[in-house]
């Protein structure tokens, strides 16, 4: 059996990864294709304290931050990601490690130091960076009606879409601005069929 399809949303937080990613999907599932969707942190106690920690606030170094994260998507990517790719499913990621040099950076740790720790992590075969404007971001985010976390205030929204718009240029990776999620995700099917199509063969 070949190995599936990896595909990464990237993107700051209110961009909407998690409706895209849902719309992908039922694309892929309509071709036939089998398709998971997983986002971080995961499902797993390294994740779960990174949701319990983000959403009170809890003050720690962003040393802290970058590694929990790390640690939760090492073990993320071998007991979730790997074990669909080799069973030929298609592979639908929010969240990779281009958020963590995103966030983890504008908290002020050197982006060499970030690449470093995340060094054997395997890469996906497409990442995609969602944007929008930073207002729009915080408009979406205020309609969760939910609590925000640490990284949704003004300003590091802005900070994170001027840093995603660098990394994405830097290392040549598609930019799709997310007004309309189900349009984005038939702009992003038609950009990976025919990969996925030589997956397939």
């Amino acid at each position: 059996m070949r190995r599936g399809f990896w595909i990464v949303l990237e993107g700051p937080d209110g961009v909407g990864k998690s409706t895209v990613a849902k719309h992908l999907a039922q694309l892929l599932k309509e071709k036939g294709i089998e398709t998971c969707i997983t986002s971080e942190p995961g499902l797993n106690p390294i994740g779960a304290l990174i949701r319990d920690w983000v959403l009170k606030e809890h003050v720690e170094p962003p040393e802290v931050y970058a590694l929990l994260f790390v640690a939760d998507r090492y073990y993320h990517i071998h007991r979730e990601v790997l074990p669909a790719l080799y069973e030929g499913k298609t592979v639908i990621q929010e969240r990779y490690m281009l958020s963590t040099i995103a966030y983890q950076s504008i908290q002020g740790l050197p982006e060499e130091w970030l690449i470093i720790i995340q060094q054997r992590l395997p890469h996906p075969d497409i990442t995609i960076v969602l944007l929008l404007e930073p207002e729009q971001l915080a408009e979406r985010i205020a309609q969760r009606n939910q609590q925000r976390d640490i990284f949704e205030n003004m300003d590091f929204l802005r900070k994170l879409v001027q840093k995603y718009t660098e990394l994405a240029h830097r290392y040549n990776l598609p930019i799709f601005y997310n007004y309309n999620s189900k349009e984005t995700a038939i702009k992003i099917y038609e950009l990976i069929e025919k990969h996925i199509d030589i997956t397939r063969r």
